[in-house]
C-alpha cells in the first residue's frame, strides 16, 4: 500500500492506494478534524483493494492555506467532496462512493447529485441537510435577528469546540481530548458565520429525490443523537437506503469498530458495482 499527498485545487488529500483497486472512497472527516485522523481506517481498508481518498475540508487541516482555519461553509465542503470524486474518476476510472463521517455526513450526502458519485456512507451523524431534524434548527439560525448579528461579528465571534463538544464523550475514550490536542492540524475554533452556514444550506437535490444508494451506519451506545433519530432521517431519504446498527459501538466506528465497519462498507460497495 503506498500513501500520497494531493493537492485539487486548494484542497489537501491522503490518497491510501494499493495495486488493482475495485473502488474509491473519497472521506469527509467530522467537526475539528482533518483526513488524517482515520489513518487506521484507511490503511486496513485501503488493502481491502480500495484507493482512498481522505480530504482536510476547505478551512481545515493543510486545506486552503490561504485563510485562517475555521472558516468555511457547508456549501464549498460539499463541493470539495463532489470536486474530489470528480477528480479521481477522471484520475482512475474507478467507482466512487463519497463517505462521511460525523458532521462531514452533510458534505458527503449533499453531494450524492454528481454523476461521478455511485453512493454514499453516512456514519455517527443525523446532521443531514434537507431532514426534517435540521429544519426544526432552522429557524432560530435563519431569523432575521441572527442573520444580523452575523453581518455584524459573524467572522468575530468564535465558537470554542473544546467547549462545545466532550470528545472524551463522542470518541468513548477517556484521554481523547488530551490526545487531540497533540496533533497541530485538528481546528479548535470556528468563526459564528461559518457554523451557522450549516443551517442556512439547501442541498441541490432534496432528499425525496435521492436515488443514490445509501448506507447509514450507527453505533448503538453514540451519545450524540437520540434512539431512532437515525431511522426518522433515513425515512425521509428516497431510494436504496440501507441502515446498519453496531451494537455495543459509539460515535467514531471508523476508530474503535475498523474492520467490523469495514466489512460493512466493502459489502455496501461491491453489491453496487457487480
Amino acid at each position: 500500500m503506498k500513501v500520497e499527498n494531493h493537492f485539487v485545487g486548494d484542497v489537501f488529500a491522503r490518497r491510501y492506494t494499493t495495486d488493482q483497486p475495485r473502488y474509491a472512497l473519497v472521506i469527509s472527516h467530522g467537526i475539528g478534524g482533518h483526513g488524517g485522523i482515520y489513518d487506521k481506517f484507511c490503511s486496513f481498508h485501503a488493502q481491502r483493494g480500495v484507493d482512498i481518498w481522505a480530504y482536510d475540508a476547505p478551512g481545515h487541516g493543510k486545506s486552503t492555506p490561504n485563510r485562517p482555519r475555521g472558516t468555511f461553509t457547508i456549501e464549498e465542503w460539499a463541493q470539495a467532496s463532489r470536486d474530489l470524486s470528480e477528480h479521481v474518476k477522471e484520475m482512475t476510472g474507478l467507482p466512487v462512493f463519497t463517505l462521511g463521517s460525523s458532521y462531514g455526513v452533510a458534505a458527503a450526502i449533499s453531494a450524492r447529485d454528481h454523476v461521478a458519485i455511485e453512493g454514499v456512507i453516512c456514519m455517527g451523524s443525523i446532521a443531514v441537510p434537507g431532514s426534517a431534524i435540521v429544519a426544526s434548527m432552522t429557524e432560530f439560525w435563519r431569523s432575521d435577528a441572527i442573520q444580523k448579528v452575523i453581518e455584524q461579528v459573524g467572522r468575530a465571534a468564535r465558537l470554542d469546540i473544546d467547549k462545545l463538544i466532550d470528545f472524551d464523550e463522542d470518541y468513548g475514550q477517556k484521554g481523547a481530548k488530551e490526545i487531540k490536542l497533540k496533533d497541530s492540524y485538528n481546528t479548535w475554533s470556528y468563526d459564528l458565520a461559518s457554523w451557522v452556514s450549516f443551517f442556512n444550506y439547501e442541498p441541490p437535490q432534496p432528499l425525496g429525490e435521492n436515488a443514490k444508494p445509501i448506507l447509514y451506519a450507527y453505533g448503538s451506545d453514540d451519545p450524540n443523537f437520540p434512539e431512532g433519530a437515525v431511522e426518522m432521517v433515513a425515512s425521509e431519504i428516497s431510494g436504496p437506503v440501507t441502515i446498519k446498527r453496531f451494537e455495543d459501538a459509539g460515535h467514531q466506528l471508523m476508530m474503535f469498530n475498523t474492520e467490523e465497519f469495514s466489512n460493512s462498507v466493502d459489502e455496501f460497495c461491491l453489491s453496487i458495482i457487480a
